[in-house]
Order: structure tokens, then sequence, then C-alpha cells
């Protein structure tokens, strides 16, 4: 089965709230968009990053466009469906996912707007793993329902959990979703998040050996990366 997300290299994030990121969101060549309601936007800022994606959302846009929405547990989610359903959303990153109950109740709830909204085609999740409760339950995340088609690894708070700050404290994590994503034939997952005060040559070095371990994208929060992570990926 073929998803938007076999074509996605480099997916860019942007503040929801920051009305001069959200201008300025398309202007670079990452293969996809990601509006953040969650870590990067200050909870007394959420209204306003909803209301920021709302107006971009409301008509198609030149790229793919995805909304990263608060996690479950928060219970915010559903004000971010409630503003987030649109024309031009193509689909909903869940961010430290770790219950497939909790993801089915995201995306009933997603899907009842979707019909509110007269949108016909599927509007799919993209789950994030960031705890060690995560990798564990991944297999049951990957298939949680056929709304998910893609997952990623986000290894900051990963790191935290595990106590561990190395690859090798990783290389389990890396592999367990690797493993998950082939079994439940998904594209390889989404790599973590490029810091973006780091080097060209630290760049280069771990999206390759993403590319190594059968990641498939990553996601950046410099333009300036773009270009190499669509090239690793290419």
């Amino acid at each position: 089965m073929s998803s938007v997300f076999d074509s996605i290299r480099s997916y860019f994030y942007v503040p929801a709230y920051r009305e001069d990121l959200v201008a300025a969101a398309f202007d670079n060549d990452a293969d996809a968009v990601v509006f953040d309601l969650e870590h990067l936007t200050p909870d007394d800022q959420k209204d306003a990053g909803r209301a920021l994606v709302a107006e971009v959302i409301a008509t198609e846009q030149p790229k793919p466009v995805l909304v990263r929405v608060n996690g479950y547990p928060t219970g915010w989610y559903e004000r971010d469906l409630d503003a987030v359903v649109g024309p031009g959303l193509t689909a909903l990153r869940i961010p430290k996912s770790e219950s497939a109950a909790e993801v089915r109740a995201i995306a009933r709830a997603l899907d009842a707007r979707r019909a509110v909204a007269g949108i016909t085609r599927v509007i799919p999740l993209q789950v994030m793993i960031e705890t060690a409760v995560g990798v564990t339950a991944v297999d049951e995340l990957a298939v949680a329902t056929h709304l998910v088609e893609s997952i990623g690894l986000g290894e900051g708070d990963l790191k935290a959990d595990l106590g561990t700050a190395t690859d090798e404290g990783l290389a389990f994590s890396r592999a367990r979703l690797v493993v998950a994503a082939r079994a439940a034939g998904l594209p390889g997952p989404v790599q973590v998040t490029f810091n973006p005060a780091g080097s060209h040559d630290e760049l280069k070095r771990s999206t390759e050996l993403g590319r190594s371990l059968g990641y498939s994208s990553r996601t950046l929060l410099d333009p300036a990366h773009v270009a190499l992570v669509n090239s690793v990926y290419a």
C-alpha cells in the first residue's frame, strides 16, 4: 500500500505560535512541514498556535503538512484537532506514544472531525516513540489502527528515560523501530530531529548512520540542513 510518507525525506519543524516562522514555513526545500503544537509551543501560546495553523490548513498547500498535536495524556489533543482538521492537513504526528488504545482514541477523534469537515480522503497518523515504554510497545503501536502509516524515534526524551547519551545506549531502540516498521509494512522510521547547533559533519555522519540502519527520513529545525538530508535519503 502506497503512502504519502513513502516519498518524504525531510520534515521541517515550525513552532505553531510563531507568526513569522509560520509565514515562512514553506520557504525551504524540505519535503514536508510539521507545525508543532506540542514541545515547541509554550502552554500559554497553544491557542495562538492553533489559530495560526488553522489559517494555514484552511486551504491546500504546496507540500505535505503535518501537525504535531499534544499527546493523549495531556487532554489537549481534542482542542488541537478541533482547530487543525482541514483541507490542508496531510497527517497528524502523535508524540510520546506508549499505548495502542490511546492511538486508537486519537484516530477516532480525528475521523469524527474529518467527517464533519467533509474530507473524504484518509488523514493518516505518524506515531513517535520517545520512551522506553513506547519502545517495548512499538509492535502494537505500529498496527494500532489502519491510520498509522509511519513511526519515528524521538531520542531526546528517550535518552533521558534510558539514562544514556551514547549511540551504543540507543542501538537497541533504533533497531527495534526499524524491525517494527518493516514487520508492519510501513516505510522506514523517521530519524530523530537534528540539533540545529550541530555541525555539518555531525549532521552528515548521523544521517548516514540513520540511513544505514534502515531509517528513511529525518526531521530538522534548520533549513540549511535540508539539502544534505535530502541527498542522504534520496
